[in-house]
């Protein structure tokens, strides 16, 4: 063995080796054994693709103490992992964190809230004859269109032709549906537009009336559009740049207080009544006609307010609503060209043998054509070639009232 000299180092290799080591233990204590540094490290791709190393702590999962040792230190920088809820279950083999009551009750008001204001939305859109008045627009000279509708194929057909090329901006539209159909969800809802629904009954002027005097609706507006949909239309030329409603409403003035589509002779002269255009003064004389004192009650004109449970009594609402208004003093008008042929039309209608002209070749050995009256009788087969190519045309041609009113 080799002795060193002695400057403090006069001891062996072992006794120093042995002293350093029961001084480390006495100041630091025992240590755990050193794991292989390469644990660590570990290798992570960053968000970018690049591969970078990452020092992990060495602290792992610590164990639940025995009894009688004392926990270990929990690093407080380290957020703990979320427990489950108290109403955590497992169902169908996955977990399942069912909500609390709480949750579960604001989920089923929130439901209910929305169904009712779905059901709530349909409801203003087809709303009794009350609802009629919830049009945005106020009582200025914006005409009032009443369109009467009752479910067939024809008339469906002529509805989706109307929607498309009849509406516009500048007049206020209430389409009246009697009876149940789908086709109001084909129209469009819309600040001027409004739907009511109501029973078949009536025929199409007790419909008129009915939606006309609830609430006094007709009073806010001055001028007035009523049709129904057994006319198909508007049909205009390339070259025609006005509105059809215009073309109806600017043919009333202060003498002419009613103007429709085509005249029927029998069995006396009358406006026929699939469009009517009128202004107050002739909605007030076909809701509330004046007495006739040479008439008993019984036999007094009722005009067009009333419910017609029988065709008869609609068909003679129909034909008297025009004696009411040259009875009050004023002049019937319509738009086929035959009516303007002479001033006599009136009074000498009948004497041809001309009756209603709206049959396939009863119109002076001719038909109506749709660009003398904007609109065609589509329920009587009348040229029915002509009814399909100018419906195919206008459809083709994109033409929107939106555009010319």
């Amino acid at each position: 063995m080799r002795r060193t000299k002695a400057t403090g180092r006069g001891t062996t290799p072992v006794v120093w080796w042995m002293t350093c080591y029961w001084a480390r233990m006495f100041v630091y204590g025992p240590q755990p054994p050193r794991k292989n540094a390469t644990a660590h490290l570990a290798l992570t791709v960053a968000a970018t693709g690049s591969i970078e190393k990452e020092n992990k702590s060495l602290q792992t999962a610590s164990p639940i103490p025995a009894a009688g040792k004392e926990a270990p230190v929990v690093n407080p920088s380290v957020p703990k992992p979320a427990l489950p809820s108290a109403a955590s279950n497992i169902q169908g083999g996955g977990a399942h964190i069912a909500a609390p009551d709480s949750e579960k009750e604001a989920a089923v008001e929130k439901s209910a809230k929305a169904k009712e204001a779905a059901a709530t939305s349909t409801k203003a859109r087809t709303p009794k004859p009350t609802a009629a008045k919830g049009l945005s627009t106020p009582p200025t000279d914006r005409p009032l269109v009443l369109y009467a509708y009752s479910e067939t194929p024809n008339a469906r057909t002529n509805l989706i032709f109307f929607l498309a090329h009849g509406l516009h901006q500048n007049a206020d539209f209430v389409f009246v549906m009697n009876g149940k159909s789908s086709a109001t969800d084909l129209i469009p809802n819309k600040s001027n537009i409004r739907i009511v629904q109501r029973e078949n009954d009536c025929y199409d002027l007790g419909a008129y009336a009915e939606v006309l005097t609830t609430d006094d609706f007709y009073k806010a507006y001055q001028r007035f559009i009523l049709m129904n949909a057994s006319i198909r239309g508007p049909f205009l030329p390339a070259w025609a740049s006005g509105c059809w409603s215009d073309m109806y409403l600017g043919k009333i003035t202060d003498k002419v207080k009613l103007v429709g589509m085509t005249g029927n002779c029998q069995p006396i002269f009358h406006v026929q009544s699939m469009i009517w255009a009128t202004d107050r003064t002739g909605i007030e004389l076909l809701l509330h006609p004046p007495a006739d004192p040479k008439l008993p009650a019984d036999k007094q004109e009722v005009g067009i307010n009333s419910c017609f449970h029988t065709w008869e009594t609609a068909v003679h609402a129909e034909v008297y609503a025009t004696q009411i208004i040259l009875a009050a003093g004023y002049e019937a008008s319509v738009m086929m060209s035959a009516f303007h042929s002479k001033k006599t039309f009136v009074q000498d209608c009948d004497k041809g043998g001309n009756g209603d002209a709206l049959w396939n070749g009863k119109y002076y050995g001719t038909n109506v054509h749709p660009y003398e009256t904007v609109f065609m009788k589509s329920n009587r087969d009348i040229d029915p070639i002509l009814m399909t190519r100018l419906t195919e045309w206008t459809d083709g041609g994109g033409y929107s009232s939106y555009d010319h009113c």
